[in-house]
Formats: structure tokens, C-alpha cells, sequence
């Protein structure tokens, strides 16, 4: 009877002050014009790539049965397209050419406030915040064609998403994370082309730290 009660108590206790996130996440690229370089419709263009993301979280208040959040999340990857070898027309008037590799790298600084529901073993969440992203992309050179460079630039950032936090140890647990990223349009300056506003998803899982 009292290790019920004891376990009946733990689960009605509130989240703790603070949470620690080390993911691997399936980090989103921009694939959309003047944040990678103009290539044919036939390269490819890298959508996605395996990445570190981390986060930490603080949980100052609790309003009823909510909990508010305030911390802080990083996500990076680079990306590496592949090389391909096209073929139009045949015999004599065959025509052969290869399309350049792209490679994008983007880093996501990522402040967030969150609203949470649950109790110290376990709890999910919405949060949201405006942050920055750092994204630079290149296409090597092939043929005739130099290189084509992005600069690396810094761009403001909406991020938004939810996840959730499973305890099965005091201290150590488990949690995922899906967040979008938006990248406003931006003009032309300097070496930086014109972009269109853009949308990115990350996918990460990994463990919790309290």
C-alpha cells in the first residue's frame, strides 16, 4: 500500500526545474532558389541530413495542470547531393553531361517557450520562438561550370513543434522532437542572392537529462 502511494505521488509531482536534450536528429536543408546555387532542374539537391541537435529547458511556472517552459535549442547538419550522369539522345547524337554535387550546411539557433502538460516522468509539449539560422550551400565545379557559392549568412528564423520526455530513471530518460523552420524571403545584398521564404522540418530523438 505505501509503495502505491509512493509511486501515486511521484507521478503527480511536478516537472523539474530544468531539462537537458542530446539528439540525433534528421536535420532539414532549404532547397528553395537564393538559398542554394542555380543548377538545372536535374541536380540534386540534398533535402535532409543526419545531424546533432540539443536543447535546454527550464521550467520556472506552473499555472494548474500546465507547466511554462523557457530554453534554448541548436540543430546542424551538412548535406552532400549526388553527382549524376545524364544521357540525351543516342548513337552519333548522343549527348552526355554530369550535373555538379551541392552541398548545404545550415546550423539553427533555436530560443523557445513551451507549454507542457505531465508530471516528472513523463510529459509532452508545444513550443515556439524566433531564432536565427546560418545556412551556406555550394555546387563544385563540373566541366566548364566553376563553382557556384552561397555565402554562409545569418537569417532570422521562426521555429515551432512539440515532442514529449519519458523517464524510466530518476535522472535519465527519453525524448523526441519534431520542429519546423521557417526562413522568411530575404533581398539581394552584396555577394548574398535574393532567397524566398522557406520551410524546414527536423525529426529528433535521443535522451533526456533532469
Amino acid at each position: 500500500m505505501l509503495a502505491a502511494q509512493g509511486a501515486d505521488a511521484q507521478t503527480r509531482e511536478r516537472l523539474p526545474w530544468f531539462a537537458v536534450d542530446l539528439h540525433a536528429g534528421l536535420v532539414g536543408l532549404p532547397t528553395a532558389e537564393g538559398w542554394v546555387p542555380i543548377v538545372s532542374g536535374d541536380t540534386e539537391l540534398p533535402g535532409r541530413a543526419w545531424g546533432p541537435a540539443a536543447a535546454i529547458t527550464v521550467y520556472p511556472v506552473r499555472f494548474g495542470i500546465a507547466t511554462i517552459g523557457v530554453g534554448a535549442g541548436l540543430s546542424r547538419a551538412k548535406g552532400t547531393g549526388e553527382s549524376l550522369t545524364i544521357t540525351t539522345g543516342s548513337g552519333a547524337a548522343a549527348v552526355t553531361r554530369v550535373t555538379p554535387i551541392v552541398r548545404t550546411h545550415v546550423i539553427n539557433l533555436m530560443p523557445q517557450l513551451s507549454i507542457n502538460f505531465g508530471h516528472k516522468l513523463g510529459w509532452s509539449y508545444l513550443s515556439a520562438g524566433l531564432g536565427r539560422s546560418k545556412v551556406d550551400s555550394s555546387a563544385d565545379a563540373v566541366d566548364t561550370t566553376p563553382q557556384i557559392v552561397v555565402p554562409a549568412a545569418w537569417n532570422p528564423a521562426l521555429n515551432f513543434g512539440g515532442g514529449a520526455r519519458w523517464f524510466m530513471k530518476p535522472r535519465l530518460g527519453a525524448g523526441f522532437d519534431v520542429r519546423f523552420v521557417k526562413l522568411g524571403s530575404r533581398g539581394a545584398s552584396g555577394d548574398l542572392p535574393a532567397a524566398r521564404r522557406t520551410q524546414m522540418i527536423t525529426f529528433s530523438a535521443g535522451i533526456s537529462i533532469q
